[in-house]
């Protein structure tokens, strides 16, 4: 009989350890939740420019510190003591692509009145009397004052391109009356394709 209880006490064990492995297991408990949002435009662009950053494909030019009297004028921007500063666009397009960029100085800060140069963005602490020349490659001044004459096409009929243009500070007016301050501006451009 010893045996038998001996085995009924083992099997009673072997029952109650099995029993308790097959419980359920443990339900975690949560820590916090949250989500992760993507944000974005899928497009089908036949052309983009190269280090143009964030949604507004801003391009950054620094035009340094330039004393008035190192200026040149709207009309001969080359004329000042202080060189202009160049800068480059390049553009990679789908082979075949026959696309023209647009200055649109309208939409950005303006054209200074009667003037062919950007103006400065308006504000009382922007410099006054002065604007900034845009030349191309060759260094020929780039009217800004209308859309037929801000357009650059020449070199833009193929796959992949550099343009090269230089900015410089000018006077708008005679130097005398032209005042230090910020030389901020934005020129929009845009892409157009045929």
């Amino acid at each position: 009989m010893k045996q038998f209880s001996l085995a009924f006490l083992t099997m009673s064990m072997l029952a109650a350890t099995g029993s308790a492995f097959a419980a359920d297991p443990v339900t975690p408990t949560k820590a916090g939740t949250g989500q992760i949002n993507f944000t974005g435009v899928i497009n089908n662009d036949a052309c983009s420019v190269e280090g143009a950053a964030g949604k507004e494909k801003a391009i950054a030019v620094d035009m340094g510190a330039v004393s008035i009297k190192d200026m040149g004028t709207d009309t001969a921007p080359s004329g000042g003591r202080l060189a202009a500063n160049d800068f480059n666009l390049k553009v990679n397009c789908n082979q075949g692509t026959k696309v023209s960029m647009l200055f649109d100085a309208k939409a950005g800060s303006g054209v200074v009145a009667g003037k062919k140069v950007l103006a400065l963005n308006a504000g009382t602490e922007s410099a006054k009397n002065v604007g900034i020349a845009i030349m191309n490659s060759s260094g020929a001044l780039i009217d800004l004052s209308a859309p037929a004459t801000a357009k650059i096409e020449s070199e833009l009929n193929g796959s992949d391109a550099t343009l090269t243009f230089a900015a410089a500070y000018v006077t708008t007016a005679d130097p005398k009356t032209a005042t230090a301050g910020n030389g901020n501006a934005t020129l929009p451009f845009t892409l157009q394709y045929e």
